[in-house]
């Protein structure tokens, strides 16, 4: 399972894979749209989700999207095949203004005009994209990173560095801090990033 993470009520910390992640308290997102009350977050992780899906096709419809409580210190999770969001962050005003402070601190990428919901959801779609890939090629994600590191001539260790900090925390996370700054930056994403969601983009065409 992956989860983004927040440490000292900012959004820097884990956004990763971690088995230490428990959730609980899920509710899908059409229910949460369905229920008054579920606001603007739900309409920003659905922005998010469509936007993705026009980039990368139908696959992004098949990923299940829930808000839920998914620890302490998780921004979001992810774990066969379902995106979770946490009920603690998702509907804090302060979230984008977090997004932003983690992005000058170098955290994680720049969020450009998009919202901190959208980014967090644009990364824990990008573990699901990830899995998909990998699964398809039977490939792990060094390996994909590796395969997208031959596009632009660098070496596989030295692409998360110029994505974000916590890029350089697993290959998973290599990979969705890729998606988040693609979706957030587009052209203006890091040349690493752009290289390893083209990858993706070919392996499941």
């Amino acid at each position: 399972m992956g989860g983004r993470g927040s440490s000292s009520g900012t959004s820097k910390g884990m956004l990763g894979r971690s088995s230490s992640i428990s959730v609980k308290n899920e509710q899908t997102i059409v229910d949460a749209i369905a229920k008054s009350g579920a606001g603007l977050y739900a309409n920003q992780i659905m922005k998010a989700r469509d936007n993705m899906e026009k980039e990368y096709g139908n696959i992004i419809s098949s990923a299940n999207l829930s808000v839920a409580d998914v620890g302490s210190s998780a921004l979001g999770a992810y774990g066969q095949g379902t995106v979770y969001m946490s009920n603690k962050y998702v509907k804090n005003p302060n979230m984008t203004q977090a997004m932003k402070q983690a992005e000058k601190d170098g955290f994680h990428p720049a969020i450009g005009d998009k919202s901190g919901v959208e980014a967090v959801t644009s990364h824990e779609l990008g573990h699901f994209l990830a899995d998909k890939a990998c699964t398809k090629a039977k490939i792990s994600e060094r390996e994909l990173v590796s395969r997208a590191s031959k596009r632009i001539g660098v070496k596989p260790n030295n692409m998360a560095a110029t994505i974000s900090e916590y890029a350089r925390y697993n290959y998973a996370e290599t990979i969705a801090e890729a998606s988040a700054d693609v979706y957030c930056n587009g052209s203006k994403a890091s040349r690493a990033s752009i290289a390893i969601m083209s990858e993706i983009k070919s392996i499941l065409k």
